[in-house]
């Protein structure tokens, strides 16, 4: 073993590299976080649809920069590919568009979900 590497040195390095990186990706979330619900507040303000977020967007350090975006619409009657395909264009990502009355954890989106409308 090399006699000048010191392994305290290196430990502290890659604990404030990694630290970093943690706050740089919460920054990503909370700026996409920001853009998506003004994007969903743009299509849905003044319609009965109720708009949810839910999964790593609105889990504080969970999100990734492969990550999509996941949208559960609550009495939403329209076509389901057109929200999908304006979500990503306005937030430039991923997104999964769940009707609510068809998936099976309606009670997570009440209770956990963030709900935008």
């Amino acid at each position: 073993m090399d006699k000048n590497f010191n392994t305290g040195e290196a430990r502290d390095f890659l604990e404030i590299r990694e630290s970093e990186e943690r706050e740089k990706k919460e920054i990503e979330r909370q700026s996409t976080l920001s853009v998506v619900i003004d994007s969903l507040k743009k299509l849905f303000s003044g319609t009965p649809v109720e708009v949810y977020l839910v999964g790593s967007i609105v889990q504080p350090y969970k999100f990734q920069p492969f990550s999509d975006v996941d949208v559960v619409l609550r009495k939403f009657k329209g076509d389901r590919f057109l929200v999908w395909t304006q979500l990503e264009t306005l937030i430039k990502r991923n997104v999964e568009v769940i009707i609510f009355e068809n998936c099976h954890f309606q009670e997570h989106v009440l209770k956990s979900g963030y709900k935008v409308l």
